[in-house]
């Protein structure tokens, strides 16, 4: 899988777990079944996605900006779809989490750069420096 058909599966994934995420308010506990069938359905859609985009984009960091965008997101949703403030400390947390969130996509994919070969024994998986 090349590395961009990974970052469009990680963007699909991202975004149906966004939707969840809006849908599970929905769900009352899970006591109301629409929405609690739909809330499943479009979770386990976002890890089959996420789990094809980790073929080429390193764990720790999409797991790191996928948390990051859903945090940011739910916030946003919290204060414009269900009127819920946003306190002075909130508001400078998630501008923490957006400048981590932004540093580890841009500058946390140096293992990717590297070459990854075959070594020497025969073993897969050796990073070639």
């Amino acid at each position: 899988m090349k590395k961009a058909k990974a970052k469009i599966m990680f963007l699909i994934a991202v975004l149906l777990e966004l939707a969840g995420n809006f849908i599970i308010s929905y769900t009352e506990g899970f006591t109301v079944p629409g929405p609690s069938v739909i809330c499943f359905l479009i979770y386990s859609a976002s890890a089959v996605f996420f789990g094809f985009s980790l073929k080429e984009l390193n764990l720790g960091i999409a797991y790191a900006v996928w948390s990051g965008v859903g945090i940011i997101f739910l916030a946003i949703v919290s204060v414009v779809w269900f009127h819920l403030p946003l306190t002075p400390v909130d508001i400078a947390g998630l501008i923490m989490i957006t400048i981590g969130v932004v540093g580890m996509d841009l500058f946390g994919e140096k293992q990717d750069e590297e070459e990854v070969t075959e070594g020497t024994d025969g073993e897969e998986g050796t990073i070639a420096n």
